[in-house]
């Protein structure tokens, strides 16, 4: 019993000093793995990134490959945010045309999962219960599977995660900043759009000292740090403005609009965004179910298929409910929650679900807060059951990643 222990405590200190560095390496190695040496064809954020560098922002078109680019006044301009291309412009600078977007999709997977090592272990996780969540956010989620393609929809969420976790490391630290963390804020909003509707969150816990306030708080210390998160979100919104007009000539984003008016599955008028579309993004979510293989009632390898139009959290990520057994202040949930609901918002009420998909990849926009809910559950060790379904969502995400790897992607 006493060698046991002994050996125990000499795990946990070295997880202790290398489980940061264990976590990262494996991701790596994980998407390195899935995507063997694919340098995905929708490459949209490599070309914009070569525009940036020749002094324009519209793409060359080479045609169906690279899809989400709308036509507008006689040039064709990339819709999603600009910011993973921004990254991309060292690579595009050295190799040009060869530069591997699903390499930079890899790599901020990865920095994801390092970022996310510190907020576990700064919320006051053990250094098991911090592997465990990081091994969930990278392969109980849709990831992975992003990292390991690198198309121009998916590195948007890898990069979107990666800057939001680090947004959360600096705000779980003993003396957060305040400007740093807009500029991480600010480049996820870059990434994905959603996540505007987050930055009220980060000024919620600046105001209060962040995740583990400082006691006394100094209100001037308060109104500091609130001001320099505003002061520098100012920057990045008048480079988001310029890059709108630069585009299409007005202030607003109008890209995914347009693209909705030519998309066949969206409407020639009006906005993506509907209540009308709520039913079928709610069944998405949480009920779409892998698709059984069959030809006249037999059943066909592999028994189960990954439906491009994806698979809902209830069966891909089901760890995901452990966020409801968080404990905290009742203020301090009701921020984590609202915050999760207004940018999980948008996407209930879109046209589409994501469609290319393994799981329900708009849920990476949210995913990160309710890990901070798995978190604040997890500091007195997590249950049996929820280590089921830990493994059980990564069991589902090794299928998905084999299944399109084997299946829709085996060329490339």
């Amino acid at each position: 019993m006493v060698l046991d222990n002994v050996r125990t405590s000499r795990l946990d200190d070295l997880l202790d000093r290398h489980g940061q560095l264990l976590a990262t390496l494996v991701a790596l190695i994980m998407a390195f793995a899935a995507a063997h040496g694919r340098s995905t064809p929708y490459d949209n954020v490599a070309r914009l990134a070569q525009a940036i560098l020749q002094g324009h922002v519209w793409i060359d078109w080479p045609g169906s490959a690279t899809s989400d680019a709308v036509f507008w006044h006689g040039q064709y301009y990339v819709i999603e945010g600009p910011i993973p291309a921004l990254l991309m412009i060292p690579l595009v600078a050295i190799y040009h045309a060869a530069a591997n977007q699903t390499a930079l999709a890899i790599i901020l997977g990865a920095i994801a999962v390092s970022a996310a090592w510190d907020v576990f272990r700064r919320l006051g996780l053990g250094v098991r219960e911090a592997l465990w969540l990081c091994a969930f956010l990278y392969a109980g989620t849709d990831l992975w599977w992003c990292s390991m393609l690198g198309d121009v929809w998916f590195i948007e969420h890898c990069s979107a995660v990666a800057f939001t976790m680090l947004a959360l490391r600096e705000l779980a630290g003993e003396n957060p900043k305040g400007w740093l963390i807009a500029v991480f804020a600010a480049a996820a909003v870059g990434s994905r759009s959603t996540l505007v509707l987050a930055l009220p969150f980060y000024a919620h816990f600046l105001w209060h000292g962040g995740f583990v306030p400082e006691k006394p708080l100094d209100p001037a210390a308060r109104m500091a740090r609130l001001r320099s998160f505003a002061l520098m979100l100012i920057p990045f919104a008048v480079a988001w403005v310029w890059y709108n007009l630069a585009r299409w000539g007005v202030w607003n984003d109008i890209g995914y609009t347009e693209f909705y008016h030519h998309d066949s599955w969206g409407q020639t008028t009006g906005s993506p965004f509907r209540l009308a579309y709520f039913p079928y993004e709610f069944s998405s979510f949480f009920f779409q179910a892998p698709v059984l293989v069959e030809f006249r009632q037999l059943a066909q390898w592999p028994i189960f298929k990954v439906d491009v139009h994806g698979v809902a959290l209830t069966w891909s990520s089901p760890a995901l409910i452990y966020s409801f057994w968080a404990r905290a202040s009742r203020a301090y949930l009701a921020v984590v929650w609202i915050t999760i609901a207004f940018v999980a918002l948008p996407s209930f009420f879109y046209y589409l679900n994501g469609w290319y998909q393994y799981g329900m990849r708009h849920a990476l926009d949210f995913e990160p807060f309710l890990l901070v809910l798995m978190a604040l559950a997890a500091r007195n060790g997590l249950p049996r059951w929820e280590k089921v379904l830990i493994v059980w969502s990564i069991a589902m995400s090794v299928w998905g990643v084999w299944y399109w790897d084997a299946f829709y992607r085996a060329g490339n």
